[in-house]
C-alpha cells in the first residue's frame, strides 16, 4: 500500500479467495491498491483519499452491509462500487441509500468490464486500459414497461411465496398459458417456474443468513411443499445443504440457471429503481 495521501483505486475484500479472483480482472484493466481486513482499512482511512473503491464480497449479511456503510462514511468523495456473487434486494436499498455507483455480478460481463472502465475514465483521474475485445458485446435487454412481462414480473415480486401459476394470470393478460410462457422465456432468459424458484432460493439465502429461523420454517414460508423440496432445490442451485449455509459456510457453487437468474435481477432492479428509498433513513448495523 501506498503512503501517498491520495490513491487511484482502492479494492477492499475480506474473502482472500474472491478478492484474488476479482483482482486478477481489475489488474487488466488498471492499477489499485487492495485492502484484505477492517484493521486495515480502518487505518488507510485515516490518510487515503482513493478517487474509487470496489467493494467486494458473496452474499448479503449485516456485515457486508455494516462495512459498506463504514466505507461511505469514511471516504464520502469516492466512487463507491459492489463486486458481488449473489444480487438482493436488502443490498440495492443500501445501495441506493448510500449512493453507489453501481453493482455488479462477478465474474463480470464483458459489458461490465467496458462500463466500469468507461465510468473510471470519464469520473476520475484513472487512466485505464481495455482490448477492442471488450466492445464486440451484445446489447442491454431492453426492458419496455409496457410489455405484459413486465407487469408479469411484478406481480411475483409481491407474490413470490404464493407463486400464482400461468393458467391462473393468463386470463388478466388476455393471452394463453403456453403463449405468456414463451413470451417470459424470450424476454428473461428463463422459464416461469426457473424465475419464480430462484426468487424463492434467493429470498431463502437473506433468512438463512440473517435471522434464527429454522431450515423447516423457511421452507414453508417460502412455498416449499416440505423442507426436503426446499432442501433438495437449494443443494442443486448452490451445491450446498440450507442447514451447512445457515451455519455460515460459504463454498457455494452456483448453477448456471441460477447465474442467469442473478444476472437478469441485476438488470431488472437497477439502483434508480430505487429513488423513492433516498428519503428512506438508513438502518444502522453492528458489526459481527
Amino acid at each position: 500500500m501506498n503512503n501517498d495521501n491520495a490513491s487511484g483505486l482502492l479494492l477492499v475484500g475480506f474473502d482472500l479467495t474472491l478478492t484474488s479472483k476479482c483482482s486478477e480482472v481489475i489488474s487488466q484493466m488498471c492499477n489499485f491498491d487492495t485492502v484484505h481486513s477492517m484493521d486495515r482499512l480502518e487505518a488507510v482511512a485515516t490518510y487515503l483519499e482513493p478517487e474509487a473503491i470496489v467493494y467486494v464480497m458473496d452474499y448479503t449479511t449485516s456485515t457486508h452491509l455494516y462495512n459498506l456503510q463504514y466505507l461511505r462514511q469514511s471516504f464520502p468523495d469516492a466512487l463507491l462500487y459492489i463486486a458481488t456473487t449473489s444480487v438482493s434486494i436488502p443490498l440495492l436499498k443500501q445501495a441506493i441509500q448510500i449512493g453507489i455507483a453501481n453493482v455488479y455480478m462477478f465474474p463480470f460481463s464483458p459489458k461490465d468490464e467496458l462500463e466500469f472502465v468507461e465510468t473510471l475514465m470519464s469520473k476520475t483521474s484513472l487512466r485505464c486500459d481495455i482490448t477492442d475485445n471488450y466492445f464486440n458485446v451484445v446489447s442491454d435487454l431492453k426492458f419496455n414497461r409496457d410489455n405484459p412481462v413486465e407487469s408479469l414480473l411484478d406481480i411475483i415480486e409481491r407474490d413470490f411465496v404464493k407463486g400464482p401459476t400461468l393458467q391462473d394470470l393468463s386470463d388478466g393478460f388476455h393471452l394463453s398459458p403456453s403463449r405468456l410462457c414463451h413470451m417470459f422465456k424470450d424476454y428473461c432468459g428463463l422459464t416461469y417456474s426457473h424465475y419464480l424458484l430462484c426468487r424463492r432460493l434467493e429470498e431463502s439465502e437473506r433468512l438463512l443468513s440473517d435471522s434464527d429461523k429454522s431450515v423447516t420454517t423457511i421452507a414453508y414460508s417460502l412455498g416449499f411443499a416440505n423442507p426436503s423440496h426446499f432442501s433438495r432445490n437449494f443443494k442443486e442451485h448452490f451445491n450446498i445443504t440450507p442447514n451447512a449455509f445457515s451455519q455460515g459456510d460459504r463454498t457455494v457453487t452456483l448453477s448456471n440457471t441460477y447465474i442467469r437468474y442473478q444476472r437478469l435481477r441485476a438488470k431488472l432492479l437497477p439502483l434508480d429503481s430505487y429513488e423513492d428509498t433516498k428519503s428512506m433513513p438508513t438502518k444502522q448495523y453492528a458489526a459481527q
